[in-house]
């Protein structure tokens, strides 16, 4: 999920803009005429950018998105003179030309994506550069957005975190004997987390305290007899609370400049990472006081059939886990699979350390194809790409080497999960660049047309 250049103080055109790509690029528009915008009383259009702006950053927009709809909407509404800089906890829009600009700031939190939320404002913002809403229409239509989010039932939600324990042990080089225990554990996983999450108060808990049961419910199943490594199991549960898009996110954000974002979003991922380590360690201790130290058969990497297979799975995981719509699965199963192939193929002809770079070009080209195909946000198709890519799970072993006093061997792992954080950072942003110029023009194409003309 590569970012363009800040878009904060930019005069935007009011004609159409593309949404069909990951952290947008800059583009070109066609035409000579400028069309008219619509004559909008300016204090509506500003509560619709301040009310879509906090609706977009608790969906889970990346930063340069977020940004790039707000000045699109304020253009589509004839309302130039707009400033936006968005953080993980702070979003100000300035309205105005200098010596009149207001300014106004919205106290926000760090969200997870909400896919099925990020469609539906995509399709908002495009009926809105379209033309075919008013102030008054889009403000409507905007809060029926916010009051009817994305309700699944707890059953199905719970199922997934055990989906996704099955769906993860493969490419995490476990066996069957992993995926069948993988799948008990992240049930209890799934259980704490829809538990602990409904509150801001005990959401940052969520972590630590579901890597301590599964530390220990790992260590219990490999000691009632399964033949199987506590470690995969462990990791395989807890891969739907790796923080991969967040660290990545945050890489790619302080190599394009956005600093302030990209510092907030690293730091919450390491905390996160951090927070995870400090339960698992918690949890293997209660296990080595009371059953002794386990040995455990070393994993191996499946064959690449069956990886395509656990992608595929890991995407109707994703589906649920992200907030996605239903329809959207077989997408996201093709993302997740073509993450695998992708970093398969690059690993053969490139070498292993190219082959995430090379498998997120690709993640972003076809992203950005579809995207804008689409005429949507390519972020259902990136995300659960990098997801599969698992930059986190290097972090997470490199923090728990360091617990373990392994110090040389923590400190190489922690530099390998940055280093793979960075290039699935380049590889999306070279993959923007790469995106065919038509695509980006058709994309860009204004649509509204002057109401004055017959």
């Amino acid at each position: 999920m590569g970012e363009g250049p800040r878009l904060s103080g930019r005069r935007r055109d009011p004609g159409r803009v593309s949404l069909g790509r990951f952290a947008g690029e800059d583009v070109g528009t066609e035409g000579t005429e400028e069309p008219r915008p619509a004559v909008v009383a300016p204090d509506a259009v500003t509560e619709l950018l301040l009310r879509f702006a906090r609706a977009g950053h608790v969906s889970g927009y990346p930063t340069a998105d977020l940004e790039e709809r707000v000045l699109a909407l304020a253009g589509a509404f004839g309302l130039v003179d707009v400033e936006v800089s968005a953080t993980p906890t702070l979003v100000d829009v300035s309205v105005g030309s200098l010596p009149q600009q207001r300014n106004y700031s919205l106290r926000v939190r760090p969200t997870t994506v909400d896919l099925d939320a990020i469609a539906r404002l995509d399709d908002f913002v495009e009926d809105a550069l379209d033309g075919r809403l008013d102030a008054d229409d889009a403000l409507r239509r905007l809060g029926e957005i916010q009051e009817s989010p994305l309700h699944r039932p707890w059953p199905l939600v719970l199922a997934a975190y055990g989906i996704a324990g099955v769906a993860l042990t493969p490419v995490l080089g476990g066996g069957w004997r992993e995926a069948g225990a993988a799948a008990l554990v992240g049930l209890v996983v799934g259980a704490i987390a829809l538990s602990t999450s409904r509150t801001v108060r005990t959401e940052p808990m969520v972590a630590p305290i579901a890597a301590v049961a599964a530390s220990f419910c790992a260590a219990l199943l490999v000691r009632l007899g399964i033949d199987a490594s506590a470690d995969v199991i462990t990791l395989a549960a807890l891969v739907t609370l790796l923080p991969g898009m967040t660290l990545t996110i945050g890489v790619r954000e302080l190599a394009t400049e956005h600093l302030q974002s990209g510092v907030a979003n690293t730091a919450s991922a390491l905390v996160q990472l951090f927070g995870l380590a400090f339960g698992v360690a918690v949890g293997h201790s209660i296990a080595s006081n009371w059953f002794g130290e386990l040995a455990a058969p070393t994993p191996s990497p499946a064959w690449l059939g069956l990886r395509l297979g656990a992608a595929l799975l890991a995407a109707v995981a994703f589906t649920v886990t992200l907030r996605a719509r239903s329809s959207d699965v077989l997408l996201m199963g093709a993302a997740a699979c073509l993450a695998v192939g992708a970093n398969a193929a690059g690993a053969r002809l490139f070498g292993d350390e190219a082959a995430v770079f090379v498998a997120s070009v690709v993640v972003g080209l076809t992203g950005g194809l579809v995207g804008t195909f689409l005429r949507r946000s390519p972020l259902v198709f990136v995300v659960p790409a990098v997801l599969m890519l698992v930059p986190g799970s290097a972090g997470f072993n490199s923090v728990l080497q360091l617990l373990g006093d392994q110090t040389v061997s923590g400190i190489t792992a922690a530099f390998d999960t940055f280093v793979t954080a960075m290039s699935i950072a380049y590889g999306l942003m070279v993959a923007t660049v790469l995106l065919p110029g038509g695509l980006r023009r058709r994309a860009a194409r204004r649509t509204r047309t002057d109401p004055a003309e017959p």
